[in-house]
């Protein structure tokens, strides 16, 4: 951008470094019961890759049940209204990401 004076200005448009600082969940003692949820990142091959790992929950682990949301893009957060439910209603969360 160049102002009357003929200087130019510049802007660096990196956001500024921040440090942020959070806790893990606690680990569930069993997945035995459980409802887990599964955010489908709508990649090609995510889905296949998610219905594989689900019935590999069941059989092996006990997974009582799932809830499931498929984002419209990859790029796009995970709405904060459905984190909210699944926090409040699942123990456990995977997010799939495929190619």
């Amino acid at each position: 951008m160049a102002n009357d004076d003929q200087t130019v200005v510049l802007v660096d448009p990196a956001a500024e470094a921040r440090t942020v600082t959070s806790n893990f969940a606690t680990r569930l003692a069993s997945l035995q019961g459980s409802t887990i949820a599964i955010i489908d990142n709508s990649k090609h091959g995510a889905g296949a890759l998610l219905t594989e790992i689900e019935q590999r929950l069941k059989d092996r682990y006990g997974v009582a049940g799932f809830s499931h949301y498929r984002k419209a893009n990859p790029s796009i957060p995970t709405p904060p209204e459905v984190l909210q439910k699944f926090a409040s209603t699942c123990g456990a969360l995977m997010h799939g990401v495929a190619d």
